[in-house]
């Protein structure tokens, strides 16, 4: 059987992590050979989860055959300026769901996104590219996710609620029905937002408020 090539951007804790999904997927449907990881900030050749550094991202945009990648980034900004960066044509960025995600109907989700374990998804729901739906997260009904979000674990989002591209969603955190979350908004871990937050505004705490 013929596997597909995949390499993680991002060799830090949450590429780790994402190694771990990957070799759990296999365990159910093999699918995927972990070539090792590139990252700007680490020497070639070191040991991660199992797998080696490979080089750069400049070394990455010179493979000359095709190649699955994923991001390996929790930073909304930071996987928008890798992506920037990524020009190789050969580079496809595939979607990752982990086998204990339940992923309802009427869901459509955008290329290069991770759902982790545990997630649950429920009808009528539009995730963007490159999102990262970690551990554990619950989306409700009517729910729009933009591009390169990141919802971290344990966070519940009710039904209706927009995500505007590049949010950051801190863990534990509990967004209520219908409100809309502006552009680049960080959402503090463990809050809860009962209104609508304006783009690049911060909120924490119960009820959540723009941080001082």
């Amino acid at each position: 059987m013929s596997l597909n090539d995949i390499a993680i951007v991002g060799a830090g804790g949450l590429g780790k992590e994402i190694s771990v999904l990957i070799h759990q997927i296999n365990q159910a449907n093999l699918t995927w050979n972990v070539v090792g990881f590139y990252d700007d900030g680490k020497k070639p050749g070191t040991a991660v989860a199992g797998h080696r550094v490979l080089g750069t991202i400049t070394e990455l945009n010179a493979v000359t055959y095709p190649l699955h990648v994923i991001l390996g980034l929790g930073d909304p900004q930071t996987k928008q300026q890798v992506l920037r960066q990524l020009t190789n044509p050969h580079l496809q960025f595939p979607v990752l769901v982990h086998p204990t995600a339940t992923v309802g109907s009427q869901i459509t989700v955008g290329v290069g996104t991770v759902v982790s374990a545990g997630c649950r998804l429920t009808i009528d729901i539009t995730v963007g590219n490159h999102v990262l739906l970690n551990l554990n997260t619950t989306i409700g009904h009517d729910v729009s996710i933009g591009d390169f979000t990141s919802i971290m674990p344990g966070v519940h989002v009710s039904g209706a609620v927009k995500i505007e591209p590049a949010v950051l969603v801190g863990s534990g955190a509990t967004l209520l029905q219908s409100i809309t979350i502006g552009q680049s908004a960080r959402i503090g871990a463990g809050a809860v937002v009962t209104q609508s937050v304006d783009s690049g505004k911060t909120v924490i705490g119960i009820p959540a408020k723009p941080k001082s």
